[in-house]
């Protein structure tokens, strides 16, 4: 019967702090994951781990010590064990010279399996090729089908059916939407709308401008501003009063402080369409957008500040024609209002002194000669006649 106290390292009268110490260190350095093929390394970590069961149990060290006093055998000394573990670890360095032997049968298994390998590969290389064969052979085909249908497309295109061969395109597209071909004719096309819109609109066909910039908006997303104003002036010049002011409306929403915009939705309801209350509404909103404008520029007396040639000409010119809407209305002083605005920013008009004038008339104002002077002397139309009817 194997000793535990001799296998520890220890006395019978070890505690179990000395027990737990001793366990730990032997099972460290017998540890098979330390000596990796090693049996005798394997046997006296077993040997450990038992010893290192009982001792440390006191029921079972009590029960054990009292057997181990009664045994007569002669327990084993530190010299045996020393000759145990020389033995197990001179049969573990032989069994461990015998495993790897290079001899002809190493070399013909190593070979085989070479060959087996280059065989696999070759299955595999083949395979794939195959695969890749036919794969490719399905996309030149898809390709040259495309190829046709971009071909087609163009052709109507060309034959003057431009919002046709669009839709056509976009379907495609939407259909295949990784394929390259689809989206560069989707792009050309569009781009030659643009061009022809361009072409026409610069010659003044407004009419078939329009046509192309309409098929134009269909297709961008959203519709560029530059396109929605030239559809808008290509409306104007065709008459279509009413379709150009949704338009230029469409555009003022997203250019609210666009002044040009709010000038001219402002002139088509007045002169066109005939709705002087949206005419005024959009008048006014101009004149309230330049005074917040000079305001954050200037501060709130911008009037002193501000050199009046600084500012563009669309601010006078929305304060005369909002004083032509109050007019409309019988809004005499509102009117001359406006245009004492329109005279300060731009003192060299002529018209302005001369509707000032009318204006001051209406409202019985004493000052109208003064303004006719200095229309008839900038060189004003009809003055004479306003002179014999105003100043007597």
């Amino acid at each position: 019967m194997a000793d535990f106290y001799e296998i520890l390292g220890l006395n019978q009268t070890a505690d179990s702090t000395q027990i737990r110490t001793a366990y730990k260190r032997l099972a460290m350095q017998w540890h098979p994951d330390r000596n990796p093929g090693n049996a005798q390394a394997e046997e006296m970590f077993k040997a450990i781990n038992e010893a290192y069961h009982v001792l440390s149990d006191p029921l079972k060290k009590s029960r054990y010590d009292s057997r181990f006093n009664a045994q007569t055998t002669t327990s084993y000394t530190e010299a045996y064990w020393r000759e145990v573990q020389k033995q197990r670890y001179a049969r573990w360095q032989q069994s461990q010279s015998k495993r790897y032997v290079f001899d002809g049968h190493y070399f013909k298994i190593q070979g085989l399996a070479f060959l087996v390998f280059i065989v696999m590969s070759g299955v595999c290389f083949g395979i794939i090729h195959t695969a890749n064969y036919f794969v490719a052979s399905k996309y030149e085909k898809i390709r040259e089908q495309n190829h046709q249908l971009v071909t087609e497309v163009n052709a109507m295109f060309g034959s003057g059916k431009e919002d046709e061969a669009i839709a056509r395109i976009m379907a495609l597209h939407e259909k295949e939407p990784l394929d390259f071909q689809f989206i560069h004719a989707r792009d050309s096309l569009v781009n030659e709308l643009r061009n022809q819109a361009e072409k026409q609109f610069n010659a003044q066909n407004f009419g078939e401008a329009l046509r192309f910039l309409k098929y134009l908006k269909k297709y961008e997303f959203p519709p560029r501003t530059e396109t929605l104003r030239k559809i808008g002036i290509c409306e104007y010049n065709t008459g279509s009063f009413t379709e150009a002011l949704q338009t230029l409306k469409q555009l003022h929403t997203e250019q609210p402080w666009n002044l040009e915009l709010i000038y001219q939705i402002g002139i088509i309801n007045l002169e066109y369409v005939g709705d002087k209350d949206e005419a005024m509404r959009y008048f006014s909103m101009g004149t309230t957008l330049f005074k917040e404008n000079l305001t954050e520029i200037y501060g709130e007396a911008f009037t002193v500040v501000m050199n009046p040639n600084d500012v563009p000409d669309i601010y006078a010119s929305i304060f005369i024609a909002r004083s032509n809407t109050n007019m409309m209305f019988k809004k005499y002083k509102d009117a001359v209002k406006d245009l004492n605005w329109a005279i300060y920013l731009r003192p060299g008009w002529p018209d302005s002194y001369k509707l000032r004038a009318i204006a001051k008339a209406k409202s019985r104002n004493s000052s109208v000669c003064q303004d006719l002077a200095q229309a008839q002397k900038l060189g004003a139309d009809g003055i004479p006649e306003l002179q014999r009817k105003y100043c007597r």
